[in-house]
């Protein structure tokens, strides 16, 4: 299979994937969640970075041949909320660990290596082009609190939490680890004790350990499977 047959075949089963839940969602609406209070959730939507990185060595050979610099794309990720509290209120502090996967500019560009060895006097031009991936990978660990008192409608946020940031392609410094703060927003409304969906808004700040500009802003939307 080629890599377009390969996507195809992805995005089929994931849609089939989503249609099984639903209909075992709704084969299952007699029967109770265990209220434990946690959820697994599957999200995707838009993404923002905060700069562009045209004009940088990995990204598009400082921009000999153009620049790859779009800082809007998507994102897809996964969270696991664990709870760990309920106040007196009857609302819920719980550990939210996500991973996400962010796409920003995808364009033709120099390949910097060419460039380089032809510095050097091994390669000579013309030079070859490649379609370079701008992305980013998060993980982040928050304390989240879940308005739960409101019913099937369940409103939440992440005041603050600890967030490890992987860029790619390098900064020029060869370096792509980071670690920041992460924040987010968002809201929910239960459909059965076993499914939910929602939206939300997420804001990522490296701390510029990996010296490449990785500050992201998500907003999308999620299914959240309920336990």
């Amino acid at each position: 299979m080629d890599r377009k047959q390969v996507k195809l075949a992805g995005v089929i089963s994931f849609c089939m994937l989503g249609l099984f839940v639903l209909e075992g969602c709704k084969q299952l609406e007699e029967i109770k969640s265990p209220g434990l209070g946690g959820q697994v959730a599957f999200r995707g939507g838009y993404a923002h970075l905060e700069t562009g990185r045209g004009g940088e060595v990995f990204t598009d050979a400082l921009g000999l041949g153009g620049e790859n610099d779009d800082s809007d794309g998507f994102n897809v990720g996964a969270s696991l909320d664990v709870p760990l509290l309920t106040d007196p209120w009857g609302n819920t502090l719980l550990g939210d660990i996500s991973l996400d996967y962010h796409q920003f500019s995808h364009k033709r560009v120099l390949q910097v290596t060419d460039v380089i060895t032809d510095a050097l006097g091994v390669t000579p031009e013309p030079f070859n082009e490649s379609k370079i991936t701008i992305n980013e990978m998060t993980i982040d660990v928050a304390p989240k609190y879940r308005f739960d008192s409101l019913g099937k409608f369940r409103p939440w946020v992440i005041p603050a939490g600890l967030a490890f940031l992987v860029s790619s392609p390098p900064s020029d410094d060869t370096t792509y680890l980071d670690v920041g703060m992460h924040f987010g927003a968002g809201a929910e409304y239960m459909l059965t004790d076993w499914l939910s969906v929602g939206a939300d808004a997420r804001y990522t700040v490296g701390f510029g350990a990996a010296s490449a500009e990785n500050d992201v802003f998500t907003t999308g939307g999620y299914l959240g499977l309920n336990f």
